[in-house]
């Protein structure tokens, strides 16, 4: 009894540690698993399982295999998860952060109002709100005008880059200022004729009309020189003059500046002007059908210190007819400004004027000539010449309101109609 109950026990165990064998084959990893090592999170083409684990081993056991060390052994509750790796951030529109002290986002500011189609539209409005008035006293100096604006230059704007020079006064529809302008220049003249002259009879005449110059480019302008009427008051009627008014003749023509230094002030333009006879007959402003005059002006600012500096113009020209009712002349004016302190506000002035005549119209035997003011198409004035001195000066509100005046006294040649004259004018300038 006791030999068969040892005998069973013997083949129990037999067949258990049989069944332990196999299930121990059958468990045991082929390879060591990877250590865990701790790092930033990997790539997702380098991410893998964070531990590998072996089946449960059977307690108490011995296998011809290595045991698995318990550091590489990982429990599941405290395995590291994988996670993607972290998406770029794309910012939107979003409005920065507020200032410290200030809660919520700044409020844009609306444009000014009225002005909000030109505001979307890209223009630069008027934030300060200006009333008229308010930019009616910048252009006299008592703010930011129009044309004291730090900005490029606008459509049609004037070269603003010789503000220490000024127009020349006298002579003013023959002696043309080099710069490409845009302006409205009003002129008044006011002229006595010489006692000895057979048809005045030391009478006397007006001009009243303007100027206009329209800056193309800041090369490139178009200039009307001569638009308005003439008055005529004679002592004597002998050769036909009497009281009368009437529209003056009509002078207009390009310009073009072709050398602007502005390091050393140096300027140089030509130009061409039409000088239309569509005036009326009474005033002598009718005469023949057409004369052309190209000239050549020059500008130049020398002697610059602290006190000031000066200012050179000169204007040359010739205006011939082009048929042989109109006299033909070569003319020549000369200005000469001191810009006090350089200050651009007060130039006392000086101007000289030459004509000669090189060819005698054939329509009226006056026997002499009206200079800029009138071409009567006289004969025998051929050779004749007239040179006359003016002084003077221009004062500038601010560069887009000027006003200036001179006074013209005939030096040497003949007189003809000029004994003395007094022209004042306005410039408004953009």
């Amino acid at each position: 009894m006791r030999g068969r109950w040892v005998s069973s026990l013997g083949a129990a165990l037999s067949l258990w540690v049989a069944d332990a064998s196999a299930q121990d084959r059958a468990w045991t990893p082929v390879a060591a698993p990877p250590r865990v090592i701790a790092s930033s999170v990997p790539a997702a083409s380098q991410q893998g399982p964070a531990a590998t684990l072996g089946p449960p081993r059977a307690l108490n056991t011995v296998t011809s295999r290595a045991p698995i060390p318990d550091a590489q052994v990982v429990p599941v509750a405290h395995r590291t998860p994988v996670l993607a790796p972290p998406r770029a951030i794309v910012r939107a529109q979003a409005p920065d952060p507020p200032p410290p002290g200030v809660s919520g986002p700044i409020p844009a500011v609306p444009p000014y109002p009225g002005t909000e189609e030109l505001y979307n539209r890209g223009v630069v409005t008027d934030p300060a709100g200006r009333g008229f008035w308010d930019k009616a006293r910048g252009l006299f100096g008592g703010g930011t005008g129009a044309c004291e604006s730090s900005c490029g230059r606008g459509l049609f704007q004037s070269d603003h880059a010789f503000d220490g020079f000024i127009s020349p006064v006298t002579n003013p529809f023959l002696f043309e200022d080099p710069r490409s302008l845009t302006e409205v220049r009003p002129i008044f003249l006011f002229q006595t004729a010489p006692s000895g002259n057979p048809g005045f009879r030391g009478g006397q005449m007006e001009f009243f009309g303007l100027q206009g110059r329209l800056a193309l480019t800041e090369r490139l302008s178009f200039v009307i020189n001569k638009l308005g009427g003439v008055a005529i008051q004679p002592n004597d009627n002998t050769l036909g003059f009497e009281d009368t008014t009437g529209f003056a003749e009509i002078n207009l023509g390009p310009k073009y500046t072709f050398l602007r230094n502005e390091q050393t002030g140096t300027l140089a333009a030509g130009g061409l002007t039409f000088a239309i006879p569509t005036g009326s007959s009474k005033v002598f402003q009718d005469t023949g059908s057409l004369s052309l005059i190209p000239y050549l002006s020059f500008g130049q600012n020398f002697l610059r210190s602290s006190y000031g500096s000066f200012n050179f113009l000169s204007t040359t020209g010739y205006s011939f007819s082009v048929d042989d009712d109109r006299s033909d002349f070569f003319y020549a004016s000369l200005h000469l400004d001191y810009n006090i302190a350089d200050a651009n506000k007060i130039y006392p002035l000086i101007e000289l004027n030459w004509t000669h005549y090189t060819k005698s119209g054939d329509v009226r035997n006056f026997g002499f000539e009206g200079r800029d003011l009138f071409n009567f198409g006289s004969r025998d004035v051929s050779g004749n010449d007239n040179l006359t001195l003016a002084l003077g000066a221009r004062y500038k509100f601010s560069e887009c309101v000027q006003v200036g005046t001179g006074f013209e006294f005939p030096l040497v040649g003949r007189r003809d109609l000029l004994d003395f004259r007094w022209t004042a004018d306005l410039i408004i300038r953009y």
